[in-house]
Order: structure tokens, then sequence, then C-alpha cells
């Protein structure tokens, strides 16, 4: 279905909304006044998907805002310090891993069971409203600036996972990591 009609669809909307120089609603209801809907809808549909990619992004930043920690809060379990100066390590994160526990306790902060209300997650909220700021910035100068943008973040993540390459391959062992990756368990 995507490729008969969905494509055919997108790429009828795209040439002849560049034509007349509208939107997506504008394009279907110049064609037909009853087919203004199909615009509607996709302009929902686009909605949607930028409010699952800017969760996303904002899951990011909150990572990037942390990353200038040392050591990273996702390396090691959190230890609970006592007053005479000893500590344990926090039982459920041992269970789990440090990755895992940093996602879901500091994160997303989810609570135990669905009975257990847990406080608003002002960090991540905070984090959303800068990813939405951010996709303002880009959207805000319009198509015109749009596309000497596009020069940057269309290359910018391969360039990125070309020094990572470089970088993993250079490191101590890096022959251990790379059977570790590709031997099945």
């Amino acid at each position: 279905m995507l490729a008969v009609e969905g494509m055919p669809i997108v790429f009828l909307e795209l040439a002849i909304g560049q034509r007349l120089r509208k939107g997506a609603i504008g394009v279907w209801a110049q064609i037909s006044p009853y087919l203004g809907g199909i615009g509607i809808a996709s302009t929902v549909v686009s909605f949607n998907v930028a409010l699952y990619y800017n969760t996303i992004i904002a899951w990011c930043l909150y990572y990037l805002f942390h990353s200038f920690q040392y050591p990273l809060p996702w390396s090691e379990c959190p230890k609970e310090y006592f007053e005479n100066g000893s500590y344990i390590t926090n039982m459920e994160c041992k269970r789990s891993s440090p990755t895992q526990y940093f996602w879901y306790r500091e994160t997303l902060d989810i609570s135990p069971d669905i009975n257990t209300p847990q406080s608003f997650n002002w960090k991540i909220t905070l984090c959303l409203f800068i990813a939405w700021f951010l996709a303002y910035l880009c959207m805000a100068k319009g198509i015109a600036s749009s596309g000497k943008v596009v020069y940057i973040t269309a290359t910018f993540p391969y360039i990125v996972l070309i020094i990572f390459f470089v970088r993993g391959m250079t490191l101590h062992g890096m022959a251990d990591g790379l059977a570790h990756l590709f031997t099945p368990k």
C-alpha cells in the first residue's frame, strides 16, 4: 500500500504544493474542497511524529547534560552513604545494571508499579521544552534558510560516526569487543 498509494500521493502533494506554494491543507483544498481532510490528516500525522521525535531528542539532551559528569552516572551503581561514612550499593541497581538503573530510575523516574504514583519529572519536561525550542529555531526562518542547514544536518551524523569508528578501532581491547559483539550466545 505504501508503494502503490502512499508514495505517489506524497509526491503529488509535494509537487502540487511547490507549484501552488501552499501547505498540505491548502494543496488538497485547492484540488477539491472535499479533499481538505487529507491535508488535515497529514498535518495531524506529522504532529504526532514530531511529538515522538522531540521526546527522543529530549532524552538525548538529558543524557548529553549528564555526560559532562565524571564518572558518568550510568557507569556505576549509586551508593547510599550512612552517617558513619560507610555505604552500601543500591540493591535494585545490583540486580539489573547501572545503565538500566539510570534509564528507569533517573531518566524516566518510573514508579515501582501502577498503583504507586511518582512525582512529576521536571528534568525531562525541561529537556522537552528545549527540544521544542530547538525545533522552533530550525523552522523560524522558514524554508529559505533550511536549504543551507541541510548541508550540515545531513552530513554531520556521518562525520561523527566515522570519528567514533576510527576512535573505537584505536582503543585497547578492540578485538575483544568485536568478538563479543559478533559472537552469538
